[in-house]
């Protein structure tokens, strides 16, 4: 059985509530522990009575002692075996910190070995900060401007869906990920500054679901999108602008409706900025208009079956 299913089903059944029987708090002091006390170890045990069976807690009590996102591995993301060459970041925390190793050792986050600096980023415990991001995006911009050289470039502006692309065996000679988790387009307005200096010959852009999640509207979203197109026509006119899709979900909250619209106007507004506009709604929709079910970890994120779609689409003409 899945581990994580069964922590979830033991943890519903009050199993792994930590005032249930059998859990002992070892940071208790001695004579707490068992429930013990310090005179009660001499005296006559009590007359046998049936224990009475425990209460299953409620759903939001599971809910509030769950670890939070950035601490727990999802099912598609579990690490190989320990001394696996292959051993890569399962979380928001650990990737951050390999990157941030790399970047310390002089090394470039897309060229780098996980397996490198596994000292580093499997003690990953504390949650990075927004700021921290985007202090670590500044400077990897800054590192991949002054030894790009000749080399072919290209960048990523996106969110957690672009995160988490996997750049191995991509065509690009450098690769720079300027995505942070959970941004919406009006952070991003805010840093497509980081990487002014370099000289990408393609750039990927693809954003705005956690606008439209967040309950923006949908005309802003486009707008948004808009500017980001303009700014980076200005700032890199020599290179070739890819505009994906917003993907589709299994969220209740994000309506498939709203995200079609945007998609249409989107079409129309890189087409009219010359650039390369990428439906890839279509491809990852099932027959209902939502995220299918085999391309995705959480009705959101990608599984690996998601983003080996996606990379199709990068290395297509």
């Amino acid at each position: 059985m899945d581990v994580w299913l069964l922590a979830a089903q033991l943890m519903v059944s009050g199993a792994l509530d930590g005032g249930e029987r059998g859990v002992v708090d070892w940071g208790a002091e001695p004579s707490a522990i068992a429930g013990l006390s310090p005179t009660s170890a001499l005296d006559p045990p009590p007359p046998f009575a049936p224990a009475a069976p425990p209460s299953a807690p409620s759903m939001e009590a599971v809910v509030n002692r769950w670890p939070s996102p950035s601490q727990v591995m999802t099912p598609m993301r579990r690490s190989p075996a320990q001394g696996s060459p292959n051993l890569r970041p399962v979380t928001g925390s650990q990737l951050y910190q390999l990157r941030a190793a790399a970047l310390d050792a002089g090394d470039l986050y897309a060229q780098a070995a996980p397996h490198r600096y596994i000292e580093q980023w499997q003690r990953a415990y504390g949650s990075p900060t927004h700021t921290d991001w985007q202090l670590l995006l500044a400077a990897e911009a800054a590192a991949v401007a002054r030894r790009q050289g000749q080399a072919d470039l290209a960048v990523v502006v996106g969110d957690s869906l672009a995160l988490w692309l996997p750049v191995d065996g991509l065509p690009h000679q450098l690769w720079l990920n300027q995505s942070i988790s959970g941004e919406t387009t009006a952070h991003m307005l805010q840093r497509l500054h980081y990487f002014a200096e370099t000289r990408p010959q393609t750039i990927y852009v693809m954003a705005g679901i956690n606008d439209l999640k967040n309950g923006v509207s949908e005309a802003t979203v486009v707008d948004n999108l808009y500017q980001m197109m303009l700014r980076l026509r200005q700032q890199h006119p020599q290179a070739r602008l890819v505009v994906y899709s917003i993907l589709p979900t299994r969220l209740r909250d994000v309506s498939g409706d709203r995200i079609l619209r945007v998609n249409q106007r989107l079409a129309t507004l890189a087409t009219y900025q010359g650039a390369t506009f990428v439906d890839l709604h279509p491809s990852f929709s099932d027959s209902q208009g939502l995220l299918r079910l085999d391309l995705t970890t959480d009705g959101l994120h990608l599984s690996p079956q998601g983003y080996s779609l996606w990379q199709a689409a990068l290395v297509s003409p």
